[in-house]
């Protein structure tokens, strides 16, 4: 099931388990507990807003993968404490094989066969024709999927065993140092999906072929299966957000709530204790979207939310000091899988010089951004690889705050206050540019808020003037994928595995990726490439090493601070402890304690 797995595009893995901060207890310790929820075997979970859609292949929000990963089912899935591969659709781990001689030389076999459980909705057999379909979709070059294809150009053909439709292999041109992982893909139901089987009519091996991109491109079956698709109904319709998960879609009403429900017979109950991943206690899942974090907080306190996450930081330390609270929920905050930064327009004229962007890393008071803002829940960090990494670059010493030193690098780059108005300006392009520049944050992050009036305080003192814009999140990201934007105020998150930097910083990435702020040359290509293939450990990391010391010096992004996530889970259930991967917990497992505040009981 995808809820382990969380979509690996966000760029950062772990190996290493972190230790919750804040370990809350499972019991009611001495008080007198009365809950209006006490009984309920259904979760309420706070998102801050809209996922962008309820399609895997297509979303690329991160509460969209929480939801979808309860409807849709992989072929392996991360286990939230070990980080080890788990078989979920997947019988077991698939067999790979290096490949010596023939067309794929230098690259692998993964063989895997399908568990003989597996049903979809309409009863029928999920079959390896379900696993081509969807390889195939993703392939398809008209699919709404840039962000995603990159990760499966090993993938270079697939076949199906004649005698057995459960078992197939993939033929991989290279041995990609993820392939196990991201060949355990989200599985779609070809019925549902494409009813007509228009991408029976191709291969994978012709869809793989980039001498064959210009016919597939322009073939008029393609083209109509990719718009059916990407349209709307295949994203937030009932009937057509299917997959082989515990939960079916119920209902998406914008702005207020998604409702999954658990479903009566589901094939996976079969497996119950045989493989993690096959609970799926509560009845139903609502997800209430609430935007201004001072109604969700209120609903949170009321009992209207039963898992809630995206606290302000200072929400988070005085609900830690309210009894009513710590009565009802636990609170935990282990570090997260993530990491937040303000992303810098390279291509922007203002921009495009690299002492300007030094300049602004040098403007951001990080320790006070950690002290103040985040409440001391983070840790500094200096680029893209979590900290807990054994390639995480230690020897990089992240900008200072320090003005005087930002003053000096913008006189540098040309920038001075040449009419006495107190902001920096120089000619570009033959036209007179006053030093101003855009900061854009995401509706409901007051952190981003904050971040942006912190900056617009210290540009003051040394002529930068900071406008702040605040954007409706699932507009924001399209600015951001649009490059329109000069600053912006961003944060990734990742499943715990090697890190593959290809989707965030190639250049092939630009307008296919997200690779938003413009950062890269041949050089960072080729070692993006040389990590994704190098299996030595030791060679690899090197690499890591030296394109760590490349970002840092480039400034694509300021980078600061991997923060510590702040849970609030109620206590009427059980086996619902925190997880260092995000969203932070695993909601299928989630037991009901049925004696919970049903009744005031005084403690011994």
């Amino acid at each position: 099931m995808k809820k382990f797995t969380e979509k690996v595009m966000f760029g950062i893995g772990l190996v290493a388990v972190l230790v919750s901060c804040n370990s809350g207890s499972n019991t009611a310790d001495t008080a007198v507990v009365q809950s209006k929820r006490a009984g309920v075997n259904e979760v309420i979970i706070h998102e801050i807003g809209n996922p962008d859609k309820l399609n895997p292949i297509l979303s690329t929000s991160a509460n969209s993968s929480f939801i979808e990963g309860e409807m849709f089912m992989s072929l392996l899935a991360i286990d939230p404490d070990s980080f080890t591969y788990l078989p979920m659709l997947a019988r077991s781990r698939p067999v790979i094989q290096n490949v010596e001689e023939g067309e794929y030389a230098g690259g692998q076999t993964i063989t895997y066969e399908l568990r003989p459980e597996a049903v979809w909705d309409n009863g029928e057999p999920v079959t390896a024709y379900d696993v081509e379909f969807t390889l195939k979709t993703i392939k398809n070059p008209h699919v709404d999927c840039p962000h995603l294809r990159p990760y499966y150009e090993f993938i270079g053909d697939m076949k199906i065993d004649e005698q057995n439709p459960r078992k197939f292999t993939f033929f991989c041109k290279d041995r990609y140092f993820m392939s196990e992982i991201w060949s355990g893909l989200t599985v779609y139901p070809e019925y549902v999906y494409d009813p007509e089987r228009i991408m029976r009519n191709f291969t994978v091996k012709e869809l793989d072929d980039p001498k064959n991109l210009d016919k597939i491109k322009s073939d008029p079956r393609i083209i109509r299966f990719a718009q059916q698709f990407n349209s709307e109904k295949y994203q937030r319709e009932k009937g057509f957000v299917v997959g082989c998960g515990p939960y079916e879609f119920d209902s998406w009403v914008t702005n207020q709530r998604i409702i999954l429900k658990r479903k009566p017979n589901w094939w996976g109950d079969k497996l119950k204790g045989v493989s993690r991943g096959f609970e799926a206690n509560p009845q139903k899942l609502i997800y209430e979207i609430i935007t201004d974090h001072t109604t969700a907080l209120t609903a949170l306190k009321d009992e209207g939310i039963d898992v809630m996450r995206a606290f302000k930081p200072k929400d988070f330390v005085d609900l830690q000091k309210d009894p009513k609270a710590t009565k009802l929920f636990n609170l935990e905050s282990p570090l997260e899988l993530s990491y937040v930064y303000i992303g810098l327009n390279m291509k922007n004229p203002k921009l495009e010089d690299v002492r300007v962007r030094k300049a602004l890393a040098h403007m951001v008071d990080t320790k006070y951004i950690i002290d103040v803002l985040f409440y001391g829940l983070g840790e500094r960090t200096i680029g893209p690889i979590h900290p807990s990494q054994s390639y995480y670059h230690k020897g990089i010493t992240p900008y200072a705050f320090d003005l005087d030193k930002a003053a000096k690098l913008l006189e540098e780059a040309g920038w001075v206050d040449s009419d006495g108005d107190g902001i920096r300006d120089k000619v570009i392009n033959g036209v007179k540019t006053p030093l101003k520049l855009e900061y854009k944050y995401s509706q409901g992050s007051a952190t981003g808020e904050n971040v942006g009036l912190m900056l617009k305080e210290k540009g003051k003192k040394v002529g930068v003037d900071f406008s702040l814009l605040q954007r409706e999140w699932t507009v924001f990201i399209e600015d951001n994928k649009n490059h329109n934007f000069e600053m912006f105020y961003g944060a990734w998150i990742a499943a715990p595995t090697l890190t593959d930097l290809k989707q965030i910083w190639h250049t092939e990435s630009y307008n296919r990726g997200s690779n938003y702020v413009g950062f890269g040359n041949e050089e960072t290509d080729e070692l993006i490439e040389k990590i994704r293939y190098e299996l030595n450990e030791e060679v690899r990391n090197q690499m890591y090493y030296k394109i760590q010391e490349i970002i840092h010096d480039q400034v694509p992004y300021i980078f600061l601070l991997t923060p510590k996530n702040k849970l609030a889970i109620h206590k009427r259930f059980d086996n619902a402890g925190p997880k260092v991967a995000r969203p932070g917990y695993v909601v299928d497992e989630f037991r009901l304690n049925p004696n919970f505040g049903v009744r005031a009981v005084a403690a011994n």
